[in-house]
């Protein structure tokens, strides 16, 4: 009896001189004692083994004290691998196994998308067309959109749109994308607000100098900041290479792909170091199109090498520079879909996806142009547009005719099996990734 008495008395003795050991460094007890979250920001999820015991069997069994058998050898052994398990690496990166448990990192992303319903999940993907705040409210409770878009009939003051966009926010259990065109020049929503107006794109680009881009996207970004913007549909990457072209025309940088491209590159990295997500436009280039896609499907009448060597050019630039989306227009490409030859770029998985995402490399937003455009509208239906738009690659469905209607066609062809959950998990950890980080 007294030999078992000295082995507790000195295993107590061991314990307290541990636990002041610890707590001096700052160490933290808690992953020995259950699930173990937020270190380092990431979650984790520990699995302890006690073999065929229940919990408290397991309690009991440890209350018991040490087992017959159990030498003082046996406590240093196990002490000096308790300690090595608790080495300065363990605050930074947690080890594979503590306790003879098996720590996994779970996906914080992961975590939230897991926990929303078909319904949130499919509402995330549109950004709607501010309507009037009874609907807008019904819209962000009962449907759950991802955000809104702004235009010059929403904006009166600073303090009227500071008020606006703050009472959306607050009415919106997951954060909203609240979004605006505002390039400068004649594209321009909210700089009726501000003293000093910002010049035409194609002004810019004529001076020749990318540091002037960066400057005038940097002022664009942090008025936008003010007011409560977290996205602009800009710049515009598309070259004015026809000088027909009236859609585009003075919206462009330049006539020339190069100087095009390293203008896009400083005004996405201005905007975005103001805080804003900039979204370059129009894929796969609307500058040398004839047709305006506001009222008819346009048409690129090019081949793949052209659009390598001229089109794609600012494109890549802007992803380059870190642009958060790509927009996608109402533009057909009869030379790349000789299939189908007005196939809109919009619905086009080889320009999406094999292109955008596969080729490129591109991990950021696919957003659509808007969809009440007449360059869809004339020729599709409007749950075909919203529903071969996402089949396509797109994950962002900007302005679609009936918000409402369409939610409940892309809900309708969820149930029929026409994409998977996991397709509109692709896109939610896309919108999601970027909405933790307002």
């Amino acid at each position: 009896m007294r030999k078992y008495i000295i082995i507790a008395a000195a295993l107590c003795c061991a314990a307290f001189l541990f636990l002041i050991f610890f707590s001096s460094c700052g160490i933290d007890l808690n992953p020995f004692v259950g699930n173990r979250s937020d270190i380092n920001g990431e979650f984790y999820v520990t699995e302890y083994s006690t073999g065929d015991m229940a919990e408290e069997d397991a309690a009991e069994a440890f209350a018991e004290g040490p087992a017959e058998g159990f030498t003082d050898e046996m406590s240093e052994t196990l002490t000096e691998e308790l300690v090595e398990g608790l080495t300065d690496d363990f605050l930074g990166e947690p080890n594979e196994e503590i306790a003879g448990g098996t720590i996994e990192p779970i996906d914080p992303l992961d975590e939230i998308i897991s926990q929303m319903t078909i319904y949130e999940k499919i509402g995330q993907l549109f950004i709607p067309r501010l309507p009037d705040p009874q609907r807008a409210r019904r819209l962000i409770e009962d449907y759950h959109v991802g955000g809104f878009i702004l235009f010059s009939e929403h904006v009166s003051s600073t303090d009227q749109v500071q008020q606006l966009i703050t009472g959306l926010q607050d009415a919106a259990t997951i954060p909203l994308f609240i979004a605006v065109d505002e390039e400068g020049g004649r594209v321009s929503r909210v700089g009726r607000l501000f003293p000093e107006r910002i010049g035409t794109a194609f002004s810019i680009g004529n001076t020749g100098d990318p540091q002037a881009a960066y400057d005038a996207y940097y002022t664009i970004g942090q008025r936008l900041i003010y007011l409560g913007f977290n996205m602009n549909f800009a710049p515009v990457a598309d070259i004015w290479t026809n000088p027909a072209n009236r859609v585009i025309g003075d919206r462009a940088f330049a006539a020339e792909p190069e100087l095009t491209a390293i203008m896009t590159a400083y005004a996405v990295r201005g905007l975005q170091d103001a805080g804003i997500l900039s979204v370059i436009k129009h894929f796969p280039g609307h500058g040398d199109t004839v047709e305006d896609s506001h009222y008819n499907m346009a048409f690129y009448h090019h081949d793949r090498e052209r659009l390598d060597n001229v089109e794609a050019i600012p494109f890549r630039s802007g992803i380059e520079a870190g642009a958060a989306g790509v927009m996608v227009g109402h533009i057909a490409t009869p030379l790349l879909h000789p299939d189908y030859p007005s196939k809109p770029a919009v619905f086009s998985g080889c320009l999406m996806e094999d292109i955008l995402r596969g080729e490129w490399g591109f991990e950021g937003l696919i957003v659509t142009d808007a969809l009440d455009m007449r360059g869809l509208t004339n020729y599709y239906s409007y749950d075909e547009i919203v529903l071969n738009a996402f089949l396509g690659g797109a994950d962002i469905l900007l302005m679609p005719v009936n918000t409402e209607q369409a939610i409940a066609a892309m809900v309708a062809a969820y149930r029929e099996g026409l994409f998977t959950e996991a397709r509109l998990d692709e896109s939610l950890r896309r919108i999601m990734g970027r909405k933790v980080e307002f």
